[in-house]
C-alpha cells in the first residue's frame, strides 16, 4: 500500500509540475496525443474528415476562427469512448486561443483562411510548440486519461 502511494505520489507531482505552467484539459491532452500518433503512423485521415466537417460551406478552407470546430469534430470522430460526452468548440477554446496566437506570428488573423494542408501544417508546429511548454505530460496524461 505504501509503493502505491509513492507511485501516486510521484505521478501526482509530475503532473503538477507539469501543468504549474499551463492547466491542461482532458479534452486538450487528447486532441495532443492523437495528433501525436497520427504523426508516428503517418495518418491524418480523421483530421482530413474533422477539417471537413467543420468547413461548413464545403470549399475546402476554413477560417482561423473555425480552427475550435475542427478540434471538437476530431475528438468526436476519433475517440470510440467518450467518458466525458461529446465534445464541443467550448472544450477546445484555450486550444483555439494559443492556436491563434501562433499563427498571428504568421501575420495571420481570426479571418485568415486556411486549406487543410495549411492546417496541418500549422498544427504540426502547434503541437511541436505545446509539447516543448508542457515536456512529457502527454507521455504521462495519455496513460493516465
Amino acid at each position: 500500500a505504501m509503493r502505491v502511494c509513492a507511485i501516486a505520489a510521484v505521478l501526482l507531482a509530475a503532473l503538477c509540475a507539469a501543468e504549474a505552467a499551463s492547466v491542461v484539459d482532458h479534452h486538450t491532452v487528447k486532441m495532443h496525443t492523437a495528433f501525436l500518433q497520427a504523426v508516428v503512423d503517418d495518418d491524418f485521415s480523421h483530421w482530413t474528415v474533422a477539417f471537413e466537417r467543420a468547413d461548413r460551406d464545403g470549399d475546402g478552407k476554413i477560417s482561423v476562427g473555425e480552427v475550435g470546430s475542427v478540434f471538437s469534430e476530431h475528438y468526436n470522430l476519433y475517440h470510440k469512448e467518450k467518458p466525458r460526452g461529446e465534445a464541443t468548440e467550448a472544450h477546445f477554446v484555450q486550444d483555439a486561443v494559443d492556436f491563434t496566437a501562433m499563427v498571428e506570428q504568421l501575420g495571420w488573423g481570426k479571418d485568415t483562411i486556411m486549406t487543410e494542408e495549411e492546417f496541418l501544417k500549422q498544427m504540426h508546429d502547434y503541437v511541436a510548440l505545446k509539447q516543448k511548454e508542457r515536456g512529457d505530460l502527454y507521455k504521462i496524461a495519455g496513460n493516465l486519461f
